[in-house]
């Protein structure tokens, strides 16, 4: 399987409901920005978390991933995902966009992809 596309929502004034589905085990793949964030939920029993992968780097050392832990039961909002840190570079096939790798069983996690 390869990962999944995700389309970022966009937040109204109006307000917005959340579309929200499951991972693959490969991941996902995600739009970046200053105003993009992951909207979590962990709907099994047991402990899951979501990993946003760094394409940067600082004084030539990887900057960490970005490691969310997500208990049985929680929902977290997580961002932004800036480009500068997650986001692939130009040149990449992936440029500006940025990877979600996932832990626990895929159907037990929701995600929407959401922007301001």
């Amino acid at each position: 399987m390869a990962r999944l596309s995700v389309t970022t929502q966009k937040i109204t004034r109006a307000g917005t409901i959340p579309t929200a589905g499951s991972p693959n085990v490969d991941g996902d793949i995600v739009d970046t920005g200053a105003s993009v964030f992951l909207l979590l939920s962990n709907v099994g029993a047991s402990p899951a978390s979501a990993t946003v992968v760094s394409q940067a780097t600082f004084d030539q050392l990887p900057v960490d991933d970005l490691v969310v832990s997500l208990a049985a039961g929680a929902t977290k909002v997580v961002g932004p995902i800036s480009r500068g840190t997650f986001g692939f570079p130009e040149g990449d096939a992936n440029a500006g966009r940025a990877f979600v790798n996932y832990t626990g069983t895929p159907a037990d996690i929701k995600r929407s992809v959401l922007s301001y």
